[in-house]
Formats: C-alpha cells, sequence, structure tokens
C-alpha cells in the first residue's frame, strides 16, 4: 500500500469520527431535550393531580349537602 493510499484511508476514517462525534452531540442535544419535556409534563401532571383531587373534594362536599333520596 503506497503512502497515499495510506494518507487517504487515514483522512477517510477521520472524517467519519467527526461524523460520528457530530452524530452523538446531537443525540446528547435531543436526549436533553426530552429530559426537560418530561420534566415539564410532570410538573403539569402534578398540577392536574392536585386539580383532580380538589375537584373530588368539591363534589364530595356537595354530594354531602344532598338529602338523602
Amino acid at each position: 500500500m503506497t503512502n497515499k493510499e495510506l494518507t487517504t484511508i487515514v483522512k477517510s476514517l477521520a472524517a467519519s469520527v467527526v461524523h460520528h462525534d457530530d452524530q452523538i452531540e446531537a443525540n446528547s442535544q435531543a436526549i436533553d431535550r426530552l429530559i426537560k419535556l418530561t420534566e415539564r409534563n410532570s410538573e403539569q401532571i402534578e398540577k392536574l393531580q392536585k386539580s383532580i383531587a380538589k375537584t373530588e373534594r368539591q363534589w364530595q362536599a356537595y354530594v354531602n349537602t344532598l338529602r338523602p333520596q
């Protein structure tokens, strides 16, 4: 194998490494965005659960005011 061929192979490998690194970085950024989205969703779910519990208490309080049938 000639020096030129080896140089071509090494350059190709280097380009592949750079491309792979770029893909890893893009995936890491996507994962970070998903984590942030999950955190926001968790906060919203918690708020909804509290709201549902409050509504259930209000409904039960109302039902308790009704005369037995």
